[in-house]
């Protein structure tokens, strides 16, 4: 190993039989330039790699004439550090066979990736694949599990060893110190256990006076302890390729070799990116495995939430119709004649309903009274496959209940839904006793690894199968439509039937309407946001803000009992946070009460303004102000105008969003009114115009267009050829959304027509 300053290219440190392979002895190396061992062009070439400031992890040098002895080849790398270049030199081999063509070894590593069915199929072609090519007397996927244990799950070996196949490795045979360097390095390389390590020459670093960095460096020395491990197994050779899957450590391909092992630069680089091609095949289809799961999901959800439109109670609606909780999320698996093992239960104002297996209602109580405070921390969802462990009672129906997976539908009361795993007793094989991984050493200052890797039976008791991703994101799913879209509405209809109950059908028609109406928004509303949105952060938190607006105008059209929302209420209730914050806003306008159609439609667009004036506008400054007024023409309606000032310059958009489109169109199209936006250089200007039948006293008559007119435009078009479609729908957002279809597939929207008779002169004069 050569340290180099990069300025001058003079040797800094120095390590190894610099002799042997160089010529020159570490005295007559150290403080001097390199000339004496590269030409003018190799010169250049290192100077040309001091300047790559992204050259962290060591680059294979593939020059031939790197070589300095004309009767030995040399391999060399080079990386930096701390503003050195690091050089390492190694003997090269140049009789391998895949050293003229290192890219046939990888193919042969990949070859067969897309033809193995499952994950461990993969796991066992991949351990031979790098065994024939390696050489490794033994290779072994060594997968980490969630306690940090370490588990074989696929091993290709040489027929006279004992197999270390379904063997499992207590988590302190890796600590964590040596996992933070696999992250760094995909490879780690022991050519020999038995070896003694050379001294780097100086010791400190001459120009920084710190130690050299050595995370990188392909020589660097072993730990003595992990040394003193691989000797206690017998093993005189090793070699690890990290299998990282979402930026973490999922496992190793481990190999091992009885004798000391050299293995060439050219394959150390080919088991290096076969570590990367095979992780990424494994984050693939992990990911695939659970998209499909999330989509097999999402479509009972919809089933679920569409029948509980129609029930009373919720709790049986979710338990008792089909699909039910069991279809959405397995208790357990299935058996041969159909039944699933686990069960659920729901718990509503203190009323429990269970569905498959479970424990008795005394103790899923004393469970839910636990949760209450348990779950004050999380957010909602909460999972574990061994309960008893963190609370004691459940040791005393571990057998039906070892697994839980809860989501908090609310606070006050407390309701949950609970799915429960029955115990999964297995048997897991240890090599040597997990309880003991490390001994005191003999002067007792430290500790040594364990000597003992003898078969070690360990019966596991308590624990279920654990939860997959797929299954909690599919819990989280269910919590947010039950808290959004369902639970409110069905609550709400409840209480109203104990004070009502001659008002029960009624209502309940009401709401079924509403909560699949409502759904439809949403959805739609999630659909344009996903479109417009240029991050998931910014996805997530758009669509939430707009949810909440709809949330307010619902809240209000609720304590007047879907009557009308006064305009000023709306404001104030869109706005209120703006005023407490700033207090730049002012509102001035005569009463009017909006019918609950224009209501919703408005308090989206008050949203969409006062959003982009908070990001962009005038509400981003302190010195900014909005002014809001309104008045009562004397033709009926009202006029609205929304004016901005003291914020940023604004400059016209280049394109047109979804915020623009939603103001705009949504009032046209819901409320047969008018909206237009102006950029100002000084701010924003929106003058909305609602005509009188968005009032609630003053509701009028709707116009419908002319008839003649309407057939006469028509005919005078000639049919297109291309497909159309004529949209009939009075909800704005579901237009956008049909709209969004149509484009995609190349149909052209006739329309759309928010009355029916409209829609019928339309139609008629399109030729639909």
């Amino acid at each position: 190993m050569l340290v180099l300053e990069c300025e001058t290219l003079r040797v800094l440190q120095a390590a190894d039989d610099t002799v042997g392979l160089l010529g020159q002895s570490i005295e007559t190396l150290l403080d001097r330039p390199v000339d004496t061992l590269f030409s003018s062009d190799q010169a250049h070439r290192l100077h040309v790699l001091c300047r790559e400031t992204d050259l962290v992890k060591p680059r294979h040098l593939l020059d031939p004439v790197l070589r300095v002895f004309a009767d030995r080849a040399l391999d060399a790398s080079a990386h930096r550090v701390d503003g050195n270049l690091v050089i390492e030199f190694e003997a090269g081999e140049p009789g391998d066979s895949f050293v003229a063509d290192p890219l046939a070894a990888v193919q042969i590593m990949v070859e067969g990736f897309s033809a193995a069915t499952s994950l461990n199929a993969l796991c066992q072609m991949t351990t031979a694949s790098v065994r024939r090519v390696a050489q490794y007397d033994r290779v072994m996927i060594y997968r980490f599990m969630a306690d940090g244990s370490g588990w074989v799950i696929a091993e290709s070996r040489e027929p006279k060893l004992a197999p270390f196949l379904d063997l499992h490795y207590p988590a302190a045979d890796i600590p964590q110190q040596e996992r933070a360097l696999y992250l760094k390095s995909w490879l780690r390389l022991i050519t020999q256990v038995d070896y003694d390590p050379a001294p780097l020459i100086p010791t400190l670093n001459p120009r920084t006076g710190k130690p050299l960095d050595m995370s990188h460096a392909i020589l660097r020395d072993v730990s003595p302890i992990h040394r003193e491990y691989l000797r206690n197994m017998g093993i005189d050779a090793s070699m690890s390729i990290s299998i990282i899957v979402s930026g973490k450590l999922w496992g190793l391909i481990a190999c091992h070799n009885n004798s000391p092992r050299i293995l060439p630069r050219h394959l150390r680089a080919v088991c290096d990116l076969f570590g990367s091609m095979f992780s990424l095949q494994l984050e693939a289809r992990e990911k695939a495995e659970q998209f499909e799961a999330r989509l097999a999901s999402r479509k009972i959800l919809q089933e679920l939430m569409l029948n509980l439109a129609g029930v009373e109670d919720y709790a049986y609606g979710l338990t008792q119709q089909t699909p039910n909780l069991l279809d959405y999320i397995h208790g357990g698996d299935v058996a041969l004649d159909g039944s699933r093992g686990g069960g659920v239960a729901v718990r509503v104002e203190g009323e429990i309903t269970f569905l498959g297996t479970t424990h008795n209602r005394e103790q899923i109580t004393a469970v839910t009274d636990w949760l209450t405070s348990y779950m004050v921390e999380t957010e909602g969802v909460f999972s574990t496959d061994r309960l008893s462990e963190i609370y004691e009672p459940a040791k005393s129906f571990s057998a039906v209940a070892s697994g839980l997976l809860v989501i908090a539908v609310s606070r006050d009361p407390s309701d949950f839904i609970l799915w429960f795993r029955p115990e999964l007793v297995e048997t897991a094989l240890w090599a040597g006793d997990p309880a003991k991984p490390m001994v005191t050493g003999p002067d007792r200052d430290r500790f040594s690894p364990r000597k003992s890797f003898e078969v070690w039976k360990h019966t596991v008791r308590n624990r279920a199968l654990p939860w997959t991703l797929a299954e909690i994101d599919s819990a989280f799913d269910l919590r947010v439509s039950l808290l959004q879209v369902v639970l409110r509405r069905i609550e709400a209809a409840s209480r109203e039937r104990a004070k009502a109950h001659d008002r029960d059908k009624l209502l309940m028609a009401e709401l079924d309407h509403r909560v699949k109406n409502t759904l439809a928004n949403i959805q739609a509303l999630v659909t344009q946001s996903s479109r417009s949105a240029e991050s998931l952060a910014i996805f997530v938190e758009g669509l939430d803000k707009r949810i909440r607006s709809m949330a307010k105008a619902h809240s209000l059209l609720t304590q007047s009992r879907w009557e009308g929302v006064s305009v000023d209420g709306l404001l104030r209730e869109e706005l209120e946070p703006y005023r407490q914050a700033l207090g730049n806003i002012e509102l001035n306008g005569v009463d009017a009460v909006l019918t609950p159609k224009s209501a919703l439609a408005l308090s989206l667009a008050l949203h969409e303004l006062a959003t982009n004036a908070a990001k962009f506008g005038s509400l981003s400054t302190p010195d900014g102000y909005v002014a809001v007024h309104w008045d009562l023409p004397l033709d009926g309606g009202i006029d609205l105008s929304w004016t901005e000032s003291g914020g940023p310059a604004v400059e016209p958009p280049t394109r047109r969003g979804f915020g623009s489109n939603l103001i705009e169109r949504a009032l046209a199209l819901e409320t047969d009114g008018h909206a237009a936006i102006r950029y100002e250089r000084t701010g924003v200007v929106c003058d909305i115009i609602l005509p009188a039948s968005s009032l609630v006293l003053l509701a009028a008559k709707p116009t419908e267009p002319n008839q003649q007119a309407a057939v006469d435009e028509v005919f005078a078009d000639r049919i297109p050829l291309s497909p159309r479609i004529l949209v009939v729908e009075d909800a704005f957002m579901l237009i956008l959304a049909i709209e969004g279809m149509c484009d995609d597939l190349g149909w052209k929207v006739v329309g759309p027509a928010t009355r029916l008779k409209s829609a019928i002169f339309i139609g008629l004069g399109r030729g639909v």
